[in-house]
């Protein structure tokens, strides 16, 4: 059995951890009995024909060195951005998170689990988007999104990956959008970058106006019953 310590006294079993979510580098897992999750890197046995050597590359010199880890970086940020953040914005982000350290697996990071109300797990907003019928819950989607955005610009966050963006339904109808993963240091070639306020919010804006235009285009092109849209019709043919 694989154990490692996320509080004096608390034990978690690492043999009887829940695979919830996949990324290329980091994968997350439910821990059992606890109102948390944790992301840890991946491990050799868990790499698969998609994990390119540049990435494995990556994850070897991450999982036990801090300066590398993304988990480390994201848990640095997170204390600052509760300290800078006005509460309705830091809202968006987990309200825990804290470093953990395994044995097997290297550094990882402990965090709330943010599920949604009937207990099932959160999903891209793209996702969201995607499979509903219903016209008006689109809009209020990318509404929500497009205010989340421009607060992260007014306030310099660092979050360059917008389609991890996710919908936390709270009830009939009724959601949060949230933001669990953000590697705030980027991946620039230039390291520092993402400490300077107004490349972050000149990074974010494009990043964040790019993704925008690509929902609307996709999710929310005029119909051809809508105003004009039998006239632009007629003149494609």
């Amino acid at each position: 059995m694989s154990e490692f310590v996320l509080e004096p006294d608390i034990t978690i079993d690492e043999d009887h951890l829940e695979r919830i979510g996949d990324g290329s580098r980091r994968c997350c897992f439910r821990i059992p009995g606890q109102p948390f999750c944790v992301k840890f890197y991946r491990t050799p046995a868990e790499y698969t024909k998609k994990t390119r050597r540049s990435v494995r590359t990556s994850i070897f010199f991450s999982r036990f060195c801090l300066w590398f880890n993304v988990n480390y970086h994201e848990a640095c940020y997170h204390a600052r951005l509760r300290k800078r953040l006005p509460p309705d914005l830091f809202a968006a982000f987990p309200e825990q998170m804290r470093m953990v350290f395994s044995r097997k697996r290297g550094w990882g990071v402990i965090e709330s689990l943010i599920e949604n109300a009937d207990g099932s797990a959160i999903r891209p907003v793209a996702v969201e988007m995607r499979e509903t019928e219903d016209r008006a819950l689109r809009e209020r989607l990318y509404q929500a999104m497009a205010k989340l955005f421009d607060q992260l610009v007014e306030h310099s966050v660092c979050f360059y990956d917008p389609p991890n963006t996710m919908v936390q339904w709270t009830g009939p109808n009724e959601f949060r959008l949230r933001i669990v993963d953000f590697e705030p240091m980027g991946r620039a070639l230039i390291p520092g970058l993402s400490l300077i306020p107004i490349y972050v919010r000149y990074k974010v804006r494009r990043r964040c106006t790019r993704y925008l235009k690509r929902m609307r285009e996709s999710y929310l092109a005029p119909l051809p019953d809508e105003d004009g849209g039998a006239a632009a019709l007629c003149l494609e043919k």
